[in-house]
């Protein structure tokens, strides 16, 4: 089930974020690792505003949660516990939440960002009909975005935009 996310779940996530980041290791992006799960504030500030959102078991646990926080139709964070993957979690929590949202906030376009050739992101977004933005076209935002995530040590050859 995909519902809002309650605030005595927030302290869950970063829990969730940082098991899921997990197999980036297996395709040498241990940077991902290492990079800070998103705090509990910035969390917190995404459930008040209507724009985090959670994945729960059929027991009603927390196993995957969506974050929109940036503005302009973005998906900052999505993440499902490894154990809770390939049962189309991924999937419910953009197609009926984060697009949505974005949709009602006025933007046409959802955007996020990943790693090119990555076989955990790349042909799951494709099949949601996502597609990589040239460099050149990437929000101010983003770009601001990926000198931060460059200074972390993230290749910046391997990550990309997608609409």
């Amino acid at each position: 089930m995909i519902r809002a996310a309650r605030p005595d779940e927030i302290a869950l996530l970063p829990q969730i974020e940082n098991a899921a980041d997990e197999r980036h290791v297996r395709i040498g992006l241990r940077c991902v690792l290492e990079m800070p799960p998103h705090s509990l504030d910035s969390l917190e500030r995404g459930r008040r505003r209507r724009m985090l959102w959670v994945a729960t078991s059929p027991f009603d646990r927390i196993v995957g949660f969506a974050l929109m926080e940036r503005p302009g139709g973005t998906v900052d964070q999505l993440s499902v516990h490894p154990r809770w993957q390939g049962r189309g979690l991924r999937a419910a929590l953009i197609d009926r939440t984060a697009a949505r949202r974005a949709r009602e906030l006025g933007h046409d376009t959802l955007y996020l960002s990943t790693y090119l050739g990555a076989p955990c992101n790349g042909p799951f977004y494709e099949r949601r009909g996502f597609s990589p933005e040239p460099r050149g076209r990437w929000p101010r935002a983003f770009r601001l975005q990926f000198m931060l995530e460059n200074s972390h040590g993230h290749p910046p050859w391997r990550r990309t935009i997608t609409l």
